[in-house]
């Protein structure tokens, strides 16, 4: 599923049900999402100690070394969101 696919999906009309606005998806869409969302939950909760993937970024620390730290939980949210922030602007 590319951009414009999830774009189109996010802008799609809604209409109104009994209990509140609702968007129809094809199950075909609805199963693309879906293992987008299993590959993010992966990341963002992988065990560090076991064989999933973690993405790592290179930070300086106050001492003016590098190091290599993972990116999970809260601090990739944060980087996601500022990402995707820089990316509408």
């Amino acid at each position: 599923m590319d951009r414009e696919q999830l774009e189109a999906i996010a802008t799609r009309e809604a209409h109104c049900k009994p209990f509140g606005a609702a968007v129809t998806l094809s199950v075909g869409e609805r199963d693309a999402l879906v293992a987008l969302a299993r590959r993010y939950v992966l990341l963002r909760d992988a065990d560090l100690d076991g064989d999933e993937p973690v993405p790592m970024v290179h930070e300086c620390s106050d001492w003016g070394k590098w190091f290599w730290m993972p990116l999970q939980g809260d601090v990739l949210d944060k980087r996601l969101d500022a990402a995707m922030t820089k990316e509408e602007a």
